[in-house]
């Protein structure tokens, strides 16, 4: 348990350094890489000013009841996971950016780990 708790931390630490270098340009970068991983779930986010061309603010990741999103605003990375159900949001939490990606990997773990005991279990259904 601990060597896990370990590794939690260090990619904590890893993501914020990345992100604290610069957090436009990172985020684009994982945004993109989020939306060609999952396109039906991520949702990036942009403003749009009449005179120039859309920028890129943040990214929103739907699993499962919870949609977790991530912006830099004013430079800051602010994230926020709220709980949704049936399209409608009950809830929103502000969180730290180091937890935020804590608990989006620990929930797209989980959402993999389910996906391929699906998967197995069709495939044995579809061989016996």
């Amino acid at each position: 348990m601990s060597e896990e708790r370990n590794v939690d931390f260090d990619m904590q630490a890893a993501w914020l350094r990345r992100f604290n270098s610069d957090a436009e340009s990172n985020l684009k970068a994982f945004a993109l890489r989020l939306k060609e991983a999952l396109p039906h779930q991520v949702s990036i986010l942009e403003s749009k000013s009449f005179f120039s061309k859309p920028r890129l603010t943040g990214v929103s990741i739907h699993i499962g009841d919870h949609k977790y999103t991530l912006e830099v605003t004013r430079g800051e990375l602010k994230a926020s996971v709220a709980m949704v159900v049936r399209g409608i949001t009950l809830n929103t939490k502000s969180v730290a950016p180091a937890d935020w990606f804590t608990q989006l990997a620990a929930e797209t773990k989980a959402a993999s780990a389910h996906a391929q005991s699906l998967s197995q279990s069709l495939s044995a259904f579809m061989t016996s």
